[in-house]
């Protein structure tokens, strides 16, 4: 069964500018999280949780940032630094609710990036180098009408090397 872990004790909030601009930044460290011996980054349940020294398994799901009602996310990215041991990750959120598209999708941004392999995936399907689930009514666009956590799903086999910076943009519109 899998596991959802997230970021201990962080809420739903993103920082933005004045005219309502939002990056959201993520440095996954997953041998960093493994060596963990107490105050554990991650949670499960909202109770603190260190990580197995395997790292995370096939099929768990990490919730990289949770956003509020009223961003609407227009891009991103992810750069591998070091290959990871999962066959791929997937960028995408887990609710059926939360946004104008009406159904839960796990590959929301990012379908299948080859954790195995360093360099720069955008989530924006320009120059074909990237992947993403494009929806024909609402392109790559998202906007969260609930709060909404963006998940990042393992794929394949345990994931226990993995270092990795997430990013994203949008604004804050309401």
């Amino acid at each position: 069964m899998a596991t959802t872990y997230n970021y201990y004790k962080e809420g739903y909030a993103v920082p933005y500018d004045a005219f309502g601009y939002v990056l959201l930044r993520r440095h996954l460290d997953v041998p960093a999280l493994i060596a963990e011996s107490q105050n554990s980054s991650l949670e499960v349940s909202s109770v603190r949780t260190l990580l197995p020294s395997t790292g995370f398994a096939s099929t768990d799901i990490l919730n990289i940032w949770r956003v509020p009602a009223g961003v609407l996310l227009l891009g991103g990215g992810v750069r591998v630094t070091t290959l990871g041991t999962a066959t791929s990750i997937d960028v995408g959120h887990a609710s059926a609710t939360a946004t104008m598209v009406t159904t839960a999708e796990h590959d929301r941004w990012a379908t299948a990036i080859a954790s195995t392999a360093t360099g720069y995936f955008n989530f924006d399907a320009e120059d074909g180098n990237e992947w993403v689930a494009y929806d024909s009514d609402y392109g790559i666009r998202t906007l969260s009408i609930a709060n909404l956590s963006i998940d990042v799903t393992f794929n394949g086999a345990a994931e226990s090397t993995l270092i990795a910076d997430f990013f994203m943009w949008g604004y804050k519109v309401y």
